[in-house]
This record gives C-alpha cells, structure tokens and sequence, in this order.
C-alpha cells in the first residue's frame, strides 16, 4: 500500500477513536444504550445536554484550532527557514491573547464574533511584524527566534497584569494562559470558522511556491517567484489562523512546533504536503492532549496547553541545540 494512503488510513482511524473517547468518557457516565439514544434521537434532554452542547462542541474546538496551530508553525518555519517556528515562540499569538485578556476583564465586548475579528487583526499585525524582521538579510534565525520569544512573553505578561487587576478568576486565567477547550459553547465556535476558511483559501493559494521559498530568495527571483509577496501572503494567513484559535481556546504552546516536525517524517519535505498532512495530525494531537487534560485527574481538569508543552519541551530542547 502507497505510504500516503496508508498514513491517510491510520489518520482516520486515530480521528474516530479520539471523537469516540471524547464522546463516551466524562465525569457523567452515560450507558451505551442511552448514549446511542442521545446521539441518534436526542431523546433525553440531560444527556442531549451532554453529548450535544458539551463535548461534541469540545471534540470539534479541538481538533479545529490544532489544526489551525499547525499550519501556523509550517509557515513559520518554512518562511523564516527555522525549526523552532511556532505561533506562540514567535509572538503572534501575543496580540490575541492581549484581546483575550480585555474581554475577560470586561473592558471588551465579550460578543464572539467581535472578539474572533479582533483577535485576527491582533494576530495578523504580529505576523506582519514578524514577516518584516524576517525579511531582513542581518537577522540570524536563532535571533529571530529570540526577539519572537520575547514579544510573545511580553504579551503573556501584559496578559496576566490586566487579568490580575481586574481580579479575573484565577480558573480563567489559567485557561487563557494555559489554553483550555472546556465549556466553550458553540455560539464562540461558529465565529472561527469563517477565519479558518479565509486562512486555508490564502496559504493554499500559495502553497505550490513555497516549496522554491524553502531555497532562498536568490533562487526564487531568478525563476521569476516574486517570494517578499508569496511570504507576506503566508504571514497574513498564519495570522488570520492563529487569532481564531486563540479567540476560543487561549494560547497553546509547542503545539505549532511539534505538529510539523512529525508531519516531515511521515510525507517528507514537500511543502504542499506538509500543509495538508499538518491538518489532521495537529488536530489529533490537540484531540489527544484535550482528552488527557480533562481526563487524568477527573472530575478536575489541567489546561490543556500543559500537556502539550510537557510533550514538546523535549522536542524543543533538542531543536534547539541541534540547530542553534
């Protein structure tokens, strides 16, 4: 069997084995019988409430914005040619997370879809900062790295002191630092998509090029690429991805990190491939981390940005001295 098609097989497995286990384990213990009851006729309004308004909602949030996180970090790390490209290292999520921290504190309209748009704009206009300090020929990408490093802890720390000011429940807090699917209803997913659209139709749009990209700008002005346009278009959708995620679930570390590193061993370094393989595997790894998170120490919950970071900091640490 071809390794694509076989890899594409496994992923679906993994996809409705991660739905299932999120459907049918949970602090309520629901029946299989009742369980299938509620799925197909939604003939207890309780457990309708359970399946349908709690964690199908969850499973859906999840796998969305992992994908969203992952395709954030291929593009990061295809344009700025640095394998510790991710959404949160690199500061774009920073902008967000700031608009975040202003509708908790209620100095915002806490309407979704005024704090998904304005969680975009925030995050494009750190991309853009990013994209522009990448352009520049003096900046080594362990620097890049750096400055990016430092925008997003600065954003995180402006994050908390508005947060703590305003007395913002410390359960709240944790779940915007820390990243967190619980109780999201589907009234704040419904907004993201429209952006997770736009920002699959950019990338997508430009994916074919940036396999030549990954070359230098040398090789692609002399096929006749014009790569500062095809990078600022990747950036701006890196962007638009990224503050939709982050508009729902908070910030979640290393996960833009990890997703494309795994996805290169499995499809190899073709870019196009990468993107669309970065889909699944992003999502199923946000699923998993989702379903540890809220299962390991049942009835409560960790954030689920934690468990991803405990899961990437290995694969950080060895990036970075391998590379840096």
């Amino acid at each position: 069997m071809n390794r694509l098609v076989f890899c594409t097989v496994i992923i679906l497995i993994l996809t409705v084995i991660g739905g299932f286990l999120g459907i049918i384990l949970g602090p309520s213990k629901l029946p299989l019988g009742d369980l299938l009851n509620t799925i197909l006729l939604k003939s207890d309004s309780v457990n309708s409430t359970i399946i349908w308004d709690i964690r199908i909602p969850r499973i859906l949030i999840a796998f969305t914005v992992g994908s969203a996180f992952s395709i954030s970090g291929v593009i990061l790390q295809t344009n700025t040619r640095n394998p510790l490209g991710d959404p949160q290292l690199f500061g774009i999520t920073g902008g967000a997370l700031i608009v975040q921290a202003l509708v908790l504190s209620g100095i915002l309209n806490n309407n979704p879809w005024f704090q998904t748009t304005l969680s975009v704009i925030a995050s494009i206009i750190s991309a853009i900062l990013i994209f522009t300090l990448a352009n520049r020929s003096n900046v080594k990408p362990s620097t890049l790295a750096l400055i990016g490093f430092s925008i997003g802890t600065m954003c995180i720390a402006i994050s908390t002191g508005i947060m703590a000011y305003y007395r913002v429940f410390t359960q709240q807090v944790l779940s915007v630092i820390g990243g967190s699917t619980s109780n999201i209803p589907w009234s704040s997913y419904f907004p993201i998509l429209p952006f997770m659209l736009l920002g699959l139709i950019l990338i997508f749009s430009v994916s074919t090029k940036l396999n030549v990209i990954v070359l230098g700008d040398v090789i692609s002005k002399n096929i006749g690429i014009n790569s500062t346009r095809i990078k600022f278009i990747s950036m701006v959708s890196a962007g638009i991805l990224s503050g939709a995620a982050v508009s729902v679930v908070g910030t979640v570390g290393l996960l833009g990190l990890m997703a494309p590193h795994i996805t290169r061993i499995i499809v190899g370094n073709n870019v196009r491939l990468i993107l669309c393989f970065s889909i699944p595997i992003g999502g199923l790894l946000m699923l998993y981390a989702d379903q540890i998170s809220r299962l390991a120490f049942m009835p409560n919950e960790v954030p689920v940005g934690f468990v991803i970071s405990a899961l990437g900091a290995p694969l950080m640490v060895y990036l970075a001295w391998r590379y840096l």
